[in-house]
C-alpha cells in the first residue's frame, strides 16, 4: 500500500483507502448500531409482553453483535494498520482522539446494557441462537443505575457518530483531502 506523501497538496495526492474488511465492518456497525438505538426508542414506551420482550431480545442481540464487530474491528487492526491520516498534526490528532472515543463508547454502551440486564436478573437470548445468563449477582439499585447510563451512553454515542460523520464531510467538502473516500467501499482514495 503505497504511504501518503505530505509533501503533495491535498488536491493532488489521497492517502491510502482502507481495506474492503476494514470498509464492510465499518458500514454494518453503523447499521447494527443505527438499528439498536432505534429499538431502543421503540421498546421504551412499550407496555410488558412477548411483543416488548422480543424487541428487548433483538435489543440485546444487536448489542452483542455490536461488541463481536468491533472486537473484530480492533483485532483486525492489529493486523492491517490505518492508513496514515492527512492532514497537520493537529487534525491528525484529533482524529485519533475521536476514533478513541468511539471505540471506547460503542463498547460502553452495549456492555452497559448486558449487565444492567444481569443486575435485573434477566437472561435474554441471542437471535433466538443462544440463552445468556445473568453475568452477575441481581442488583436493583446497580440495574436501574446501569440503565441510566446506558441511556446517557447512547446519546453521547449519538453526538460522537454525528460529530465523527462531520469531520468526515469537512475533509471531503473543504479540506479536499480525500479523508471521506477512503471509508467508501470500491471507490479510491481521492476520487470521491
Amino acid at each position: 500500500m503505497a504511504q501518503y506523501d505530505d509533501r503533495l497538496s491535498p488536491a493532488t495526492a489521497a492517502p491510502p483507502g482502507y481495506d474492503l474488511l476494514t470498509q464492510s465492518v465499518h458500514w454494518l456497525s453503523l447499521g447494527v448500531i443505527a438499528a439498536a438505538f432505534a429499538t431502543g426508542l421503540l421498546m421504551e414506551d412499550m407496555p410488558r409482553g412477548p411483543e416488548k420482550t422480543l424487541l428487548v431480545n433483538l435489543h440485546a442481540s444487536l448489542g452483542v453483535l455490536v461488541i463481536a464487530l468491533t472486537v473484530l474491528r480492533l483485532s483486525w487492526r492489529t493486523i492491517v494498520p490505518t492508513p496514515k491520516t492527512a492532514g497537520s498534526p493537529l487534525l491528525q490528532v484529533a482524529a485519533q482522539a475521536m476514533h478513541v472515543a468511539l471505540y471506547a463508547v460503542v463498547l460502553a454502551v452495549p456492555l452497559c446494557g448486558l449487565l444492567m440486564m444481569a443486575a435485573k436478573g434477566r437472561a435474554f437470548d441471542v437471535f433466538g441462537l443462544f440463552t445468556v445468563p445473568p453475568l452477575i449477582a441481581t442488583d436493583r439499585a446497580l440495574g436501574e443505575t446501569l440503565e441510566e447510563a446506558h441511556e446517557i451512553l447512547a446519546y453521547l454515542l449519538l453526538v460522537l457518530v454525528g460529530l465523527h460523520a462531520a469531520a468526515a464531510i469537512f475533509h471531503q467538502a473543504i479540506l479536499r483531502d480525500g479523508t471521506l473516500s477512503r471509508m467508501l467501499p470500491f471507490v479510491r482514495a481521492g476520487d470521491a
